[in-house]
């Protein structure tokens, strides 16, 4: 299957509006304390201004409860969000919300299928989020996982439906990060981002003037001009003052 890989290089403000017309979507993003919460923040950003507003929130990471009291302290709500659990019942916990969709395995696909068809049926079309792909191949062989994700991609996209999944890169071996990217209509990663500021920064830091003169550092030569403006306009304005008095 053909996907887009798109590397965001220029800065962490990234639009996230148009992965949803995407259908499948990979979201890479480097291993950190803050991973849940641009989960949060790219599922709120990418639907802030489409038609779809009904949001399926699939747990293999955090039970809803958790998922729910993150949200809030992020600011961020959802009109229409429905829970399914997939990991309470292994873990031993209670059930403690009657609304939320609990199936007994993280691997009973059967019963997720059956959950989320349910949901589109009532509600019509969604963004199916799945929080945490790495916990969900955890539990499954890889050979399952690849099958359950390509029969998961086209069965939602015939619901004219949407499905994220977050991924930490480098979380799993580079020959099952390729297999599971084939499955995808596109790929939004966000792991090179620090990568390529620290690339850049390096350059910046290695430059010499004579790199800086022939522009063969662009933004730092960039950066020189605008302090060698900026100082001529500074001296300029104190001598019109100075002159004026």
């Amino acid at each position: 299957m053909f996907f887009w890989v798109i590397q965001v290089k220029q800065n962490k403000e990234t639009n996230y509006e148009d992965i949803i017309s995407k259908e499948s979507v990979l979201i890479s993003v480097p291993s950190s304390s803050s991973t849940e919460e641009q989960l949060y923040k790219i599922v709120h950003e990418s639907i802030r201004t489409s038609e779809i507003k009904n949001i399926v929130w699939v747990c293999y990471q955090q039970t809803p409860e958790v998922v729910e009291r993150k949200l809030i302290s992020l600011s961020f709500s959802f009109a229409h969000i429905h829970y399914i659990d997939m990991i309470s019942h292994t873990m031993g916990l209670t059930k403690l919300k009657d609304d939320v969709n609990y199936c007994t395995s993280p691997t009973d696909y059967n019963c997720l299928f059956k959950f989320i068809d349910q949901i589109i049926e009532k509600n019509g079309r969604s963004v199916i989020v799945i929080d945490n792909l790495n916990a969900m191949m955890s539990y499954d062989m890889l050979e399952r996982i690849i099958k359950t994700l390509r029969v998961f991609n086209n069965r939602i996209t015939q619901n004219k439906s949407v499905i994220l999944y977050l991924e930490t890169t480098g979380a799993c071996g580079m020959q099952t990060e390729v297999a599971v990217r084939a499955t995808m209509n596109y790929v939004l990663d966000l792991s090179k981002i620090d990568e390529d500021l620290d690339m850049a920064w390096e350059r910046i830091k290695k430059a010499t003037w004579k790199d800086v003169m022939t522009l063969n550092t662009p933004l730092l030569s960039i950066m020189v001009l605008v302090m060698f403006f900026t100082v001529i306009f500074v001296i300029s304005l104190l001598i019109v003052v100075l002159l004026r008095k």
